[in-house]
């Protein structure tokens, strides 16, 4: 069933439909979540239950002439960005290690076996200045790098979610990689 047949289905009364929504759209909302917050897994839980929340409770309110996941999208840039400014969301640091259970510290690392282990060591650092650097952008410039970049989204799908021209967009794009380009070459 498509996404403006379960809407209106819910519209009607038929309320249980809205759990084929949130199944089919929890990734996404949920990967935004977590990499806008600098990747802390309970404030992405709880953004993502807020924004479908907040959906839920919007639905009368959406417009079909665009599609669900880019409304959702919005709903869900909109919730960082109300809990950025109320600065509930605190900056993390991807080089801190996790506590495990038994109190051991754990450093995460993506496991490759078809390099050296130099090799992997090194574009695992690459990967955490990258990152850092990502989350050091101005909210604006971070929005557009993790939806091109991270979630993989065309320029008119960024701009229909942050209510932006594709040009605007483009600008974006192009001023937050050029301060990345600055950050990661002051780093170096």
């Amino acid at each position: 069933m498509d996404d403006l047949k379960i809407i209106e289905s819910c519209l009607l009364g038929n309320t249980q439909m809205f759990s084929q929504l949130i199944d089919k759209y929890k990734n996404m909302v949920y990967n935004l979540a977590y990499r806008m917050s600098n990747n802390n897994p309970q404030e992405a839980e709880d953004i993502s239950q807020e924004a479908f929340l907040r959906a839920y409770q919007s639905l009368a309110r959406f417009n079909p002439a665009y599609k669900f996941s880019t409304w959702l999208y919005q709903i869900t840039l909109n919730i960082i960005r109300d809990r950025f400014k109320k600065k509930e969301l605190n900056s993390i640091s991807l080089d801190a290690p996790t506590k495990t259970a038994d109190a051991e510290e754990f450093y995460p690392q993506p496991v490759d076996l078809t390099t050296n282990p130099e090799e992997i060591i090194t574009r695992r650092e690459d990967s955490q200045k990258i990152l850092q650097a990502i989350h050091s952008l101005p909210l604006k410039y971070r929005e557009v790098i993790i939806l091109r970049h991270l979630q993989d989204l065309s320029y008119t799908e960024i701009g229909n979610i942050l209510k932006l021209s594709p040009g605007t967009v483009k600008a974006r794009l192009y001023r937050a990689r050029e301060q990345l380009k600055k950050i990661l070459s002051d780093g170096r």
